[in-house]
């Protein structure tokens, strides 16, 4: 334990070094919210009852964790392999397993550092009112977070090449945001693309986050998002172990 927290200290510093990648994980989200809170202000979309930026802050919040669970797993760690980093601390006393735990509760860390300060700016700026429980709030940002850090390793696997990461990645991430009832209700998608939004993880977490957020559900009312969350989990850790590669 102490050397998984020693390792995920050194993997922050690092972090914050690389000024780029900082910007681009923590502002992107929050540029999404404070661009779109300005744009809707108080405006309430039609057949909904809550205004469009309360709707909106819980799915920021999702693309925030899908921008650092997919993208930043995946990028990252198919470049590091490439370079060949993880064969040379393969001769190290660092065992690779520890590695790739600092990374994760890194990546964990940062993903919850997003969602705090989403939600200071929406409560702050945009009057927006979270009443439900923040505990249970948080447990499925947990989940989702594991969710999109899974996916981002079974595409680690997926991936030959550096080079091809971002491409696919993109492709990847693109189609959770847009089916995933982040900026509009899946309600508006055709009915066939609606069915494949409703299995998505994102559709899951972002329809849990605004029940608990703002209609005070529990576990009774978000058990089945929980358990497709889970399943997308389980099923990108079969992938992942078939197909991981260190070199």
């Amino acid at each position: 334990m102490a050397m998984l927290l020693k390792q995920t200290a050194i993997e922050t510093r690092l972090f914050l070094r690389r000024r780029s990648e900082l910007l681009w994980t923590l502002a992107f989200p929050i540029m999404f919210m404070v661009l779109f809170g300005l744009i809707y202000g108080n405006t309430q979309w039609n057949g909904m009852d809550m205004r469009a930026v309360d709707f909106l802050l819980p799915g920021i919040i999702v693309m925030g964790a899908m921008v650092t669970g997919i993208m930043r797993t995946s990028v990252g760690f198919v470049g590091e392999r490439e370079k060949g980093i993880y064969r040379r601390l393969g001769l190290t006393p660092l065992k690779r397993q520890t590695l790739i735990g600092s990374q994760l509760l890194q990546h964990y860390i940062v993903i919850v550092v997003q969602t705090i300060l989403l939600i200071a700016i929406g409560v702050t700026f945009f009057k927006v009112n979270i009443t439900g429980n923040m505990f249970l709030f948080w447990l499925v940002v947990s989940i989702g977070a594991l969710c999109f850090m899974s996916i981002g390793f079974a595409l680690t696997g997926l991936i030959k090449t550096a080079r091809s990461a971002t491409p696919i990645n993109q492709m990847a991430y693109f189609t959770l945001m847009f089916l995933g009832g982040i900026f509009f209700p899946n309600s508006m998608l055709p009915h066939f693309l609606a069915n494949v939004a409703n299995a998505l993880p994102s559709t899951q977490m972002s329809d849990a986050l605004r029940m608990v957020a703002y209609q005070g559900g529990g576990i009774a009312d978000i058990w089945q998002n929980m358990v497709i969350m889970a399943g997308w989990i389980l099923a990108c850790l079969a992938i992942s172990i078939k197909f991981f590669r260190w070199e």
